[in-house]
């Protein structure tokens, strides 16, 4: 999904992936819009491959980025460590920790910690779908961080 200009999700996508980024696990999604989970897997799929997003967390970020999805309303930010800033750039790509552990220079326990305090801080602890939506609204990220 290259800016506005990209492929434009179905109704049924953005909605999957609304609730998703709300945190929600693909079975409370599922019963959310009263479809099966194999139905929530497929949108998801979809909207991932129509955004060439290998994530669903690269995927929110997309479809805040691109305009299909309203971005969240603003909330009080907190602030975050260098570290925690850039492991939120990874995270909005779409990497996991493993994923980004090649990319740094830091120890393991740092990078870990920093993953962790990072979700803890925007209130997403083992929801990093939910950390990109909670990055959007505390102005973390957006078009104007050039983060797109």
């Amino acid at each position: 999904m290259s800016g506005r200009g990209g492929p434009r999700l179905t109704g049924a996508e953005l909605d999957a992936v609304a609730l998703a980024a709300e945190g929600l696990k693909i079975r409370a999604i599922a019963r959310r819009l009263n479809v099966t989970e194999a139905a929530v897997q497929s949108r998801l799929r979809s909207a991932r491959l129509k955004s060439r997003s290998a994530r669903t967390t690269a995927l929110i970020h997309a479809v805040y980025t691109s305009g299909q999805l309203k971005p969240p309303a603003p909330v009080r930010a907190v602030p975050l460590s260098a570290d925690q800033t850039q492991v939120l750039g990874y995270l909005a790509q779409g990497l996991t920790a493993a994923g980004m552990r090649p990319l740094v220079t830091w120890p393991q326990w740092r990078l870990s910690d920093a993953y962790a305090d990072l979700l803890a801080d925007l209130d997403a602890t083992d929801r990093p779908a939910h950390a990109i939506k909670r990055a959007w609204a505390m102005g973390h990220l957006g078009q104007e961080q050039g983060t797109t």
